[in-house]
C-alpha cells in the first residue's frame, strides 16, 4: 500500500511539473476570443510606449506590462504581462524616469533583447467576451 501511495504522489508531482504544449497562432488572430485561457505562442515586437506599468494586482508575481506590435512602429494588437527579475524570461526592474535604452528584458537564456527584435512570445492569454481587453502572461520569450 506504501509503494502504491509513493508512485501515485510521484505520477501527479510530474504531470504538475511538465510543461503544456503552446498552441502557435498568428499575431493577427491572437486576440480572438476562443484564445481566452489557452497556453499560445505567437511572434511580435515589445513596445514600452513611453511607460511600462509594474504591478502583482491580487498578489502573485510582479508583472510589467508592454504592448505587442505586428512591425516596429506598429498599432498595439496585444499586451504582454512579463515578470519583473534579472533571470531568463524576466525585465529588469526600472528607476523612475527610465530611458528606452534602460529597458532589460531577458530571453529565454538569459541574453538581453532589443525593443527592436522580432520575438517568439509564449504564454496564457486573457480576454474578455469582447476583446477590448486582451493580454498574456509571459512564461517564455525567445528570440
Amino acid at each position: 500500500m506504501r509503494k502504491a501511495i509513493l508512485l501515485f504522489i510521484a505520477v501527479v508531482f510530474s504531470s504538475a511539473c511538465t510543461k503544456q504544449e503552446a498552441v502557435p497562432v498568428d499575431i493577427g488572430n491572437i486576440c480572438a476570443t476562443d484564445n481566452d485561457k489557452k497556453y499560445v505562442s505567437t511572434s511580435g515586437y515589445l513596445d514600452d510606449r513611453g511607460s511600462i506599468f509594474c504591478s502583482n494586482i491580487g498578489g502573485g508575481r510582479l508583472d510589467c506590462g508592454l504592448d505587442v506590435v505586428a512591425s516596429p512602429g506598429g498599432s498595439k494588437v496585444f499586451s504582454a504581462d512579463i515578470e519583473e527579475g534579472s533571470s531568463a524570461d524576466e525585465i529588469e526592474k526600472l528607476a523612475s524616469g527610465y530611458k528606452k535604452e534602460d529597458i532589460k528584458i531577458h530571453d529565454d537564456k538569459g541574453a538581453v533583447i532589443n525593443l527592436s527584435d522580432k520575438v517568439k512570445l509564449t504564454g496564457k492569454m486573457t480576454l474578455t467576451p469582447d476583446g477590448s481587453v486582451c493580454f498574456m502572461t509571459v512564461d517564455k520569450i525567445e528570440r
